[in-house]
């Protein structure tokens, strides 16, 4: 094995290798089970409680497993699924924060939201487009 000798290079590529050997790499199964979700996804939401009364239909992307926006208005979503499915997302449009949960199964997800700031709660369903 050949040294390489320039200070500082020879412990940062000491310790690269060193952290590369110790991180234990993903099988095959979970690198699946992070792509199963992804995609681009329509989301019908419907108010169930407060003064939210419009129904809203937008798309949200995931890809590996993160959620963002899919569309043209100026929202900020973000928000994970898990391998097995669990939701969790947060969506930001001006002062506005909605929260959601739920869980997909096969190309549907269904959920619960939130909205604090206008005291609304509701439902949502998302179809794989």
């Amino acid at each position: 094995m050949k040294t390489l000798n320039h200070g500082w290079k020879t412990a940062t590529c000491g310790a690269a290798l060193w952290g590369a050997l110790l991180i234990p790499p993903a099988t095959a199964q979970e690198l699946a089970a992070l792509s199963l979700h992804d995609g681009i996804w329509e989301v019908s939401t419907q108010p169930i409680s407060g003064p939210c009364d419009k129904r809203l239909e937008f798309k949200l992307a995931v890809e590996d497993g993160r959620i963002s926006y899919a569309g043209a208005w100026p929202v900020d979503a973000s928000g994970s699924v898990s391998p097995l499915g669990a939701i969790t997302i947060r969506v930001v449009r001006g002062n506005e924060t909605l929260s959601a949960k739920g869980v997909v199964r096969g190309d549907v997800a269904t959920g619960r939201w939130e909205s604090p700031v206008k005291n609304c709660t509701g439902s949502f369903v998302a179809r794989r487009a």
